[in-house]
């Protein structure tokens, strides 16, 4: 099956399985690189507990994708809900809270309360979780990710901006292209892809912007108006 048709289709068997393997990556590096380092080197107290946390994070995370893809499997599909984007914005930044952390990046949110979206909250969690990661790994030796939020008329509007090296020239044609990748360690191409196709799925768009250091990643998601709260 041809991976874009595959990401067209939001009920391909094919598309939940890869995005579930591609999320797995990343904490099964986390918690490659923390054995590699507590086997090959001598480690203060302090840095063997940062580890340890960042392995524990990443075991709990891998057993809620195992968790997510089981319930898939089942044909048990994520409700549909009201939910509130700021509370989706803080889960996803205390997933990657401890990486940070140990990479010294700031993460600063400016993300207003009671805005509300209708959407399968544990998805786009993860399109930001994503893009996220991809900022930490543009930062190894630290910087900041800033997440500012605006509201619209009509949607919500949210901004992710790091200081990284920022994106490729070869890339920026085709930066949401599955397999489009600048040779990462281990990277096989399909966060961003996957991150865009939760985001549309919603009724919305996912766009990068240039200029400026580092990178500028955009995405706008329908919000449900005040007066219809009450509805749901």
């Amino acid at each position: 099956m041809n991976l874009m048709m595959a990401l067209d289709d939001t009920r391909s068997p094919f598309s939940e399985i890869t995005s579930i393997v591609h999320d797995m990556r990343n904490p099964l590096s986390a918690i490659h690189g923390g054995a590699e380092l507590l086997i090959a080197s001598t480690l203060t107290e302090q840095q063997v507990h940062r580890l340890a946390r960042n392995m524990y994070c990443a075991s709990m995370r891998i057993k809620e994708l195992l968790d997510e893809f089981l319930s898939r499997y089942r044909g048990e599909r994520e409700q549909i809900e009201c939910s509130d984007i700021r509370q989706i914005v803080s889960r996803a930044v205390d997933t990657i809270s401890l990486l940070a952390e140990a990479q010294s990046v700031q993460v600063v949110q400016r993300v207003p309360p009671d805005v509300m979206i209708l959407v399968e909250s544990r998805r786009i969690e993860r399109a930001l979780v994503n893009l996220f990661v991809n900022a930490l790994e543009a930062m190894p030796d630290g910087g900041s990710i800033s997440i500012l939020t605006s509201v619209e008329p009509k949607s919500v509007l949210i901004k992710i901006r790091d200081t990284g090296h920022g994106i490729a020239p070869e890339l920026r044609d085709r930066i949401f292209e599955p397999f489009a990748t600048a040779g990462k360690l281990g990277g096989v191409g399909l966060g961003l892809a996957l991150s865009r196709q939760a985001v549309v799925d919603h009724g919305g768009q996912m766009w990068v912007e240039f200029g400026g250091r580092g990178a500028c990643f955009a995405m706008r998601l329908p919000v449900i108006p005040k007066q219809d709260l009450s509805s749901y």
